[in-house]
């Protein structure tokens, strides 16, 4: 009897646990293991972009160290024009070293994340090809190079870029949401004292 109430408890244990670290793409993180982006995984954390779900397609241009150190204009902005200028550097879609390409070909203008906050056809990024073969992303205002690739695995990618893109007007919006545990996390936080105290009960009963 005392080993059917142990595997009910394991069970119980199984199904309240949260879901996988997997689930979930810690922008911070992969950038702090990567040479040149210290800066880079401060600011995103700063801004509270961090985790996102794996299976969004995501394209994050990330400047170097160097770019965040020169922008000086940068540096004096409060923490929710921080947070758009770097969604301005964000597009919702998976763009592989291949596709990143081709599309730099054809002069491509691509809806970044802080177009879709602001609803409109502003902030919006060009993917260039260079003749010298390099790739060029820009906001009309500031022109940086992508100089190598952080992150490729899809539906996620990442590439090192040499300037911050900042544009050269910044909306009016309200400060980031701030960061609070998902919805699993508060279900492990609801129930993590649960199976303990059935295991009690059972026990009691047996």
């Amino acid at each position: 009897m005392l080993k059917i109430v142990i595997t009910i408890i394991f069970i119980i244990l199984s199904s309240s646990t949260p879901s996988s670290s997997s689930s979930y793409f810690n922008i911070p993180k992969i950038l702090l293991l990567s040479h040149d982006f210290k800066l880079a995984s401060h600011e995103f954390l700063s801004a509270n972009i961090t985790d996102i779900n794996s299976k969004t397609e995501l394209t994050v241009f990330v400047p170097e160290d160097h770019a965040f150190e020169d922008a000086s204009r940068y540096k004096t902005l409060p923490i929710e024009n921080k947070y758009f200028v770097l969604q301005c550097h964000m597009v919702s879609d998976y763009l592989s070293p291949s596709l990143l390409l081709q599309t730099a070909k054809v002069w491509h203008l691509e809806a970044t994340m802080g177009t879709a906050i602001m609803g409109d056809k502003k902030y919006m990024m060009n993917i260039t090809l260079q003749g010298n073969g390099s790739i060029e992303v820009s906001n009309q205002f500031v022109r940086g190079l992508v100089t190598r690739t952080i992150y490729d695995h899809s539906p996620i990618a990442m590439y090192g870029i040499t300037k911050v893109l900042l544009p050269r007007d910044l909306p009016d919006i309200a400060p980031p949401p701030q960061k609070t545990a998902d919805g699993s996390s508060a279900a492990v936080c609801g129930f993590q004292f649960f199976p303990i105290l059935l295991f009690y009960f059972l026990v009691l009963c047996i």
